[in-house]
């Protein structure tokens, strides 16, 4: 069977800049599952996402980034999806913060962070990381302070639906459960970013095909893991007009004017990790040239 066109935006499996040896130290205190960047898809933004799976009490030390960053600490129990299930402790321009519950850290450019040390594990933490450019690079720590303390304004630990879209929250639920929300109107200068647990199978909120003045990276992990690559579910999604059918953890780039959706739950064998990032200020779309 020929590979469709949009097949190139979809990856599906482990591929980034580290070595069998970088992977063994991680599998000590972690799991990664995807890496996303540049050099796997030309033009996208960078993210990546892995499972904390025990204490790492010395982890990535202090530094900065010229771009945004997200950062993602979420708890691996779809039923009880705010605990973290551990401890994790962040410093952001020195401040020592620590994170008990499901919680995004939003990074302007040249923040200094870190370092990011695994007090405690419990149970499995997912987490991501996502920067606005096609490749993940640090910089020292800048001597310049990042504005003033406290910085508890960009640690969000509590769900902000956006006014806008609360009239679908009735449907939402029934067959998903949103976990945290971020956008400018949260944090403001943040980019927006999304993370829920799918549930059961069902036609979704995003039923209509679709574009964005933004790009956008689309994810859907399994969760279990022991089994990061296996979904444990179908999710049917079409991209450009072309369906595809998602059956491993896999992270979609949706480059900014592309057509996308329908998006359908067709499966779900256990709780599915979903997640999108655009790079805008809120989560936009438009339907009006889309029949």
């Amino acid at each position: 069977m020929t590979e469709l066109k949009t097949s190139k935006y979809i990856l599906d499996e482990l591929k980034g800049p580290f070595t069998p040896e970088d992977l063994k130290r991680y599998e000590s205190f972690g799991k990664r599952i995807l890496w996303l960047d540049k050099s796997s898809i030309p033009g996208t933004f960078q993210m990546n996402c892995s499972w904390y799976l025990k204490a790492l009490p010395k982890g990535p030390p202090a530094h900065s980034h010229d771009c945004a960053e997200i950062i993602g600490f979420i708890s691996g129990d779809s039923d009880n999806p705010t605990d973290l299930g551990g401890e994790v402790e962040m410093f952001l321009e020195g401040e020592r913060h620590l994170i008990t519950k499901s919680t995004l850290v939003f990074v302007p450019p040249g923040m200094n962070h870190c370092p990011l040390n695994l007090l405690r594990v419990d149970r499995p933490i997912f987490h991501f990381t996502t920067v606005t450019v096609g490749e993940y690079i640090t910089d020292l720590p800048r001597e310049i302070r990042y504005g003033e303390p406290p910085y508890d304004k960009y640690f969000i630990s509590e769900l902000h639906e956006p006014e806008s879209r609360k009239h679908l929250i009735p449907f939402y639920k029934t067959y998903a459960k949103r976990v945290l929300w971020l956008d400018k109107d949260v944090v403001p200068g943040a980019h927006n970013l999304n993370i829920s647990w799918y549930l059961k199978a069902s036609r979704t909120i995003d039923d209509k095909p679709h574009t964005h003045e933004h790009d956008e990276i689309i994810g859907f992990c399994g969760g279990d893991p022991g089994n990061p690559s296996d979904l444990n579910g179908e999710v049917e999604i079409y991209l450009a007009g072309q369906k595809h059918l998602i059956t491993k953890s896999s992270m979609i780039f949706v480059p900014a004017g592309m057509e996308h959706c329908p998006l359908t739950i067709k499966r779900v064998d256990r709780p599915i990790i979903h997640f999108t990032v655009v790079l805008g200020p809120s989560y936009l779309r438009d339907e009006k040239e889309i029949a």
